[in-house]
């Protein structure tokens, strides 16, 4: 079953600033819940690859994404990983001087056994903790 994921919030913080923190790569490992490691494997001027590993359970996962950043978006697109299939996108936009609204949304598909097992709630408070504390991040920075 492919499930969807949208969070949206709206920061007083200027939009520029916002998106560089989010377009930081190896942030990620300050705000993802389980995140230990984030590291740009590679960069170049039409995309980059970054992998994160992840201990759960007493279990290391790991996910290696393809990241496409243009002005205020970047597109996820995972290469290697737990998911079956997982797109990705980040968009900020300005709503201001001092005011813009941050948007994420995900399309995924787990494996058959995690599907069965994990409930949509479960995901939903997973996602919006790791973009809370990504938030909360960038508004003491701001």
């Amino acid at each position: 079953m492919i499930r969807n994921f949208e969070f949206s919030q709206l920061l007083k913080l200027e939009g520029q600033l916002v998106f560089n923190e989010i377009a930081n790569f190896e942030n990620y490992v300050n705000f993802i819940p389980g995140c230990s490691k984030a590291r740009l494997r590679e960069k170049n001027e039409d995309y980059e690859i970054g992998e994160l590993k992840f201990d759960f359970l007493l279990r290391q996962y790991s996910i290696k994404s393809k990241n496409i950043i243009s002005d205020k978006d970047i597109k996820i697109e995972q290469i290697e990983g737990p998911f079956e299939t997982f797109e990705g996108h980040w968009s900020v936009h300005t709503k201001g001087d001092q005011l813009c609204e941050v948007v994420f949304r995900a399309k995924f598909k787990l494996p058959f056994l995690i599907d069965n097992l994990v409930p949509d709630s479960a995901i939903e408070k997973f996602c919006e903790a790791a973009l809370k504390s990504f938030l909360e991040r960038v508004n003491k920075k701001g």
